[in-house]
């Protein structure tokens, strides 16, 4: 696991720049939301605190990104995961996710609690310093609801050419031996 990030270690607040492993960017800020102080707003999938990327006052339509960037490698296959729901008050939200070679808007009704639960592969064809960044393109201070950020990483074993002959050469060899085996019981 590269990052993982709940929000629930975090205190209920508004306006806020620095949200766990994430900083709100370009003069922005947002909410975090939880219990009953808000109004319950982080619904399943989400559980405990969650983050409303438009925040309050001033510029709150959210920009949240990591603090450090990440550095993506060739050969390895990372896993993408978060849970992005509508903002459960009305109001339809837009939400733009990058991280490295992927990016997609998110238009999510009020009430959407599915359409933004992502769990998507990812791979770079060479090294890459990538941030993960959730931008609000809905105006005022009701966003998107974000909860259960998630990059983790496994390698994926690709053959050099050499090692990729000998496999091959071995299998041919073997299936030449069980015809011949064959020919000879006939």
């Amino acid at each position: 696991v590269i990052l993982q990030e709940n929000f629930n270690e975090l205190t209920p607040r508004l306006a806020v720049t620095a949200v766990g492993a994430f900083s709100a960017i370009g003069g922005t800020n947002v909410d975090i939301v939880g219990g009953a102080l808000f109004g319950n707003l982080c619904v399943s999938p989400e559980s405990g605190n969650c983050v409303d990327l438009n925040g309050s006052g001033g510029l709150s339509q959210g920009m949240l990104r990591t603090t450090i960037p990440i550095t993506l490698h060739p050969g390895t296959t990372y896993t993408l995961s978060f849970d992005l729901t509508g903002s459960q008050r009305g109001v339809t939200t837009s939400t733009t996710v990058t991280f490295g070679p992927y990016s997609q808007t998110f238009v999510l009704a009020s009430n959407d609690d599915t359409h933004g639960i992502v769990n998507v592969s990812i791979t770079v064809h060479s090294p890459t310093q990538a941030f993960l960044e959730f931008d609000s393109n809905t105006p005022g201070d009701v966003g998107a609801l974000l909860d259960n950020v998630r990059i983790s990483s496994g390698t994926t074993v690709v053959p050099e050419p050499t090692t990729l002959l000998f496999m091959l050469t071995g299998f041919a060899g073997i299936g030449a031996r069980r015809v011949a085996k064959k020919l000879s019981k006939s």
